[in-house]
């Protein structure tokens, strides 16, 4: 899904688009492998991991492509998320999220 545009708004929609699928990926499929392999129950915490698909993605843009408008758009989004999770949310949930 990476276009090979350099447009800060092109990174930037692209991180913002793989944070949520990765989380949404994270709270649909972590309490069943959890549950299956008798690990307890999952922590909040495991959601930082959905940072690591735009970190790539903005490392592709950044050294394989040379786009550096895209890839400074990529690390805004991700920089903004890291920041939201840990002084917005990581204290605020309680339980993982399960639906």
């Amino acid at each position: 899904m990476i276009w090979k545009n350099n447009n800060f708004f092109i990174g930037a929609l692209t991180a913002l688009v793989l944070i949520i699928a990765g989380a949404l990926l994270l709270i649909l499929l972590v309490p069943p492998v959890y549950s299956v392999f008798n690990l307890g129950v999952p922590t909040p915490k495991i959601l930082v991991l959905a940072l690591l698909p735009p970190v790539i993605m903005m490392r592709l843009y950044m050294r394989r492509f040379k786009f550096e408008k895209a890839g400074a758009g990529s690390m805004f989004i991700v920089f903004l998320s890291m920041l939201a999770y840990f002084l917005l949310i990581a204290d605020k949930i309680q339980n993982f999220p399960t639906f």
